[in-house]
């Protein structure tokens, strides 16, 4: 049985003979048969009558498993010879295969107890620290919830700077800014 992928470039190859006719004329072609489909490559013969037949990757024509007849036609002046046939099927030549072995009780127990849930209405601590921050540099620029108005470009200068000078992540810049509000209200 011969072996096509779906994955891979292929060279067929084979040395014929041919006797009453010039090598140099002579057409060869790769034809596979399936249930639902035919393909053809088309290839060359050299002088010493090597048959060189370039296959390309199959994925996306031809579905892993499928399997079916391949021969080799070669085309002598106007003389048609089927000099090889054989079955095929196709293949994958690269894989991937994946064993979950069971984990033990202990492991899954151990696991569980490492991991930490933490409530989004309550910051982290980093997400604390960088309020505080903010509202400290606020408070330095007479910055509060009467003024913010008129004061809102020095507010975005301080925020922004701050941002980018500290770590504070795309997901903590919402609720960080939020609760600087909420403790700007809160300090009327």
């Amino acid at each position: 049985m011969y072996k096509l992928y779906t994955d891979k470039v292929e060279k067929f190859s084979a040395k014929i003979k041919l006797e009453g006719a010039s090598l140099k004329d002579s057409k060869a072609r790769l034809i596979i048969e399936s249930e639902s489909f035919d393909l053809m490559f088309k290839g060359t013969i050299d002088t010493d009558g090597v048959v060189n037949i370039p296959v390309k990757r199959l994925r996306g024509l031809i579905d892993e498993n499928t399997t079916g007849n391949i021969k080799l036609e070669i085309i002598a002046e106007d003389t048609y010879f089927v000099p090889w046939e054989s079955t095929f099927e196709v293949e994958t030549s690269k894989k991937v295969t994946v064993e979950i072995k069971s984990q033990s009780a202990k492991r899954i127990k151990e696991s569980k107890s490492s991991v930490q849930i933490v409530s989004q209405s309550e910051p982290t601590i980093s997400e604390r620290e960088h309020v505080l921050n903010i509202v400290k540099l606020l408070i330095k620029e007479d910055i509060n919830i009467d003024n913010l108005s008129v004061r809102k470009n020095k507010l975005n200068n301080i925020v922004a700077t701050y941002i980018t000078e500290n770590t504070v992540n795309k997901d903590q810049r919402s609720p960080v800014i939020n609760k600087v509000i909420k403790v700007l209200t809160k300090r009327k």
